[in-house]
């Protein structure tokens, strides 16, 4: 067992090599993705409400959830732009409104847009006494 211990070590860290590189997210395509959203989370369609359920619980996780089921409504272009603002907020540890000009202002503005989706809103009558 002890011999076979630098080759499951070595077999361990290609895996984990490979697995990065399937998630590797770039500056530019995280910031892309971000831009892409809100500007539809801006608009009035259940592509919208997606994006924009997608964006605030990358914000702030514990005040917004995206609910999976709705990534179904995004067109496949909107689906990818979803995925990779997901693999950036995890890979790269940086906040969607840190990823463009003016971004805590925006986000405050998409957080008032979408308040009726808040968590506290979204399930208060689940917890009413």
């Amino acid at each position: 067992m002890a011999d076979d211990l630098p080759d499951r070590v070595l077999q361990h860290l290609e895996e984990e090599a490979f697995l990065r590189s399937q998630l590797a997210v770039t500056e530019s395509d995280y910031r892309e993705a971000v831009e892409a959203l809100v500007k539809l989370a801006w608009g009035d369609t259940s592509g919208s409400r997606a994006a924009a359920q997608v964006l605030l619980s990358l914000y702030n996780g514990a005040a917004w959830h995206v609910d999976l089921t709705d990534l179904g409504v995004l067109d496949l272009t909107n689906l990818q732009y979803a995925l990779i603002a997901i693999r950036g907020r995890v890979v790269m540890m940086k906040e969607p409104h840190g990823m463009m000009e003016n971004g805590a202002q925006i986000f405050e503005e998409l957080c008032a847009r979408w308040q009726h989706m808040n968590t506290w809103e979204r399930y208060a009558d689940k917890y009413k006494d």
